[in-house]
């Protein structure tokens, strides 16, 4: 007999064995894990949770899928009743195909009144997925020899837009096996003492502690019988593998440790923080502010918008073509040719083919860039919600007042240990005056952005509105002193910003320099003529 035959064959025994016993503990009364996941699971649904149950290998996932799912062919109910909707998603499928799964899973449930969604998983939905939107629960059914993963799990549906104010976790394992003692008592404890001290999770090393798996498995095929996992414990092997990966694993907390000290950011102040962040706050819009754009812009564009509270859904097939290809890529091409509701939540967090009232959200930006390119193209055809030029009779102005809409651009340069980087920033402004531009009397940036708010109180005569504006857009050369002047302001707060942020991060600041590029570009000029005006008094 060859070297090896005779320990090959004792573990294909073994292995035909392990399956034979498998095999007759199949189902929710042999199954005492089963029979607990089902019991668990029943209380969630109860208490009107949608949870999900992650598994550390595929035929597990598959396994607990078919038990539990109603069986349409044969009519039988699964253990969790018939209004359960319960799907497996595995490494099976590809990135798409799991997302599609995810969803059709939510569209199922919500087709039928009062049902519940049941989603069995395995790790490859432990990272990269946003599960917040269908569940509010999880299970750990397999637990993992790197804890790190079951924080993973968790923050798959404990993350930024889940609904429920508490997230349930339930976490399985067998009182007499010793596998999951050993998981929770060393390695999870151990991981929550890193995380205590540290105040973050450090990962065991996964070629570690997948060692720690193959002689467990290597164990259990070739030696190991019932009573005998208090000797598995004790073997060599397993005490080499356990030794070596808590060895990496105090390595790895240690340069963590160590990590976090040379970067701490001790030096940086939560008013300075507060200060950048309002800066950009303001820069970007308020929620209220992107809310009317997107309202306006698609009423004035042909969209069909229906309410529902503070969100609203608008169909777009009757706005301009350009629109909708702008769409298409971000949205979906199906949802544009077929003219489908497109949903808008004032909720950051929003599901696929939903959109936020943010102004980073595509859907937002897409729009945005259609309203901008119509109204820069002179050529174009078609309505146009936004206008270079407008004039306006209104009582929110007592003299004739001029809105201008000013874009500046900055050039910046970051100094690096490695050398200086060329960057360019751009920043669009209000700027309002009363008067002639010649004598320009200039209003401060609160009362500039207040006239947006301003409402014609009275119709203005086109010729007049036409000459009004003609004049005024021939002497806008006499405001250029002013403008570069404000964006050299600008450029100078610019600085300053870099420079405090730089500091407080222990960056390089000799070397920072930002100026304002000369001239500035007007992208519109908007005239507020008194309501009593008449003629050409104005």
């Amino acid at each position: 007999m060859a070297p090896g035959a005779e320990t090959e064959e004792h573990a294909g025994s073994r292995l035909a064995e392990l399956a034979s016993r498998a095999a007759e503990l199949e189902g929710p009364e042999q199954d005492l894990k089963l029979k607990a996941l089902v019991k668990h699971l029943k209380a969630l649904l109860a208490d009107g949770h949608n949870p999900i149950v992650f598994c550390r290998y595929i035929p597990t996932a598959e396994y607990l899928a078919d038990q539990l799912a109603n069986d349409s062919e044969s009519k039988k109910r699964g253990p969790l009743g018939g209004k359960t909707v319960v799907k497996a998603v595995t490494g099976t499928l590809s990135p798409q195909q799991r997302i599609q799964r995810i969803e059709e899973l939510a569209a199922e449930a919500g087709e039928e009144a009062a049902a519940r969604r049941v989603l069995i998983a395995t790790d490859c939905l432990s990272e990269g997925v946003n599960l917040q939107h269908h569940f509010d629960a999880v299970i750990h059914y397999d637990l993992a020899w790197n804890p790190t993963r079951h924080d993973q799990r968790e923050g798959r549906v404990d993350r930024y837009g889940q609904k429920k104010d508490q997230v349930r976790v339930i976490t399985l394992y067998g009182e007499d096996n010793g596998i999951d003692g050993k998981v929770l008592e060393v390695l999870i404890r151990k991981h929550r003492q890193i995380k205590k001290d540290l105040g973050i999770s450090v990962s065991v090393p996964d070629e570690m502690s997948t060692g720690v798996t193959d002689a467990i498995v290597e164990w259990l095929l070739l030696r190991g019988r019932q009573g005998e996992q208090e000797a598995l414990f004790g073997s060599d092997a397993f005490q080499q593998s356990f030794a070596d990966l808590e060895q990496d694993w105090n390595s790895a907390a240690e340069r963590e440790k160590a990590s976090r000290s040379r970067f701490a950011q001790r030096s940086i102040h939560p008013e300075d923080v507060a200060r950048e962040v309002a800066s950009v706050r303001e820069a970007l819009g308020s929620a209220g502010e992107i809310a009317t754009f997107v309202r306006d812009s698609l009423n004035a564009l042909g969209g069909v918008l229906r309410a529902t509270g503070q969100d609203f859904t608008a169909e777009v097939g009757g706005t301009p073509a350009g629109l909708r290809d702008a769409l298409a890529p971000v949205v979906g091409a199906e949802i544009i040719e077929k003219d489908r509701p497109i949903p808008f939540r004032a909720d950051p967090a929003v599901a696929r083919g939903e959109a936020a009232l943010v102004r980073t959200d595509p859907v937002v930006g897409a729009l945005a860039g259609h309203v901008l390119n119509a109204a820069l193209d002179t050529q174009a055809d078609g309505v146009r919600p936004a206008r270079r030029c407008g004039v306006i009779t209104t009582d929110a102005v007592t003299t004739r007042t001029t809105l201008l809409l000013v874009r500046y651009r900055f050039h910046l340069t970051l100094p690096s240990r490695s050398g200086e980087k060329q960057i360019v920033a751009e920043d669009a402004r209000l700027l309002a005056f009363r008067g002639s531009p010649k004598n320009a009397q200039w209003l401060t940036q609160e009362a500039a952005v207040a006239l947006l708010d301003a409402t014609a109180t009275a119709n203005t005569d086109p010729d007049f509105g036409e000459r009004t504006m003609s004049r005024i857009l021939g002497q806008l050369p006499e405001v250029a002193a002013h403008l570069e002047s404000y964006g050299d302001e600008l450029a100078a707060g610019l600085n300053e910003s870099h420079r405090r942020v730089r500091k407080a991060a222990d960056e390089i600041v000799r070397g920072l320099r930002v100026t304002a590029q000369k001239p500035a570009d007007i992208l519109g000029a908007y005239v507020y003529l008194p309501a009593a005006v008449s003629g050409e008094a104005a």
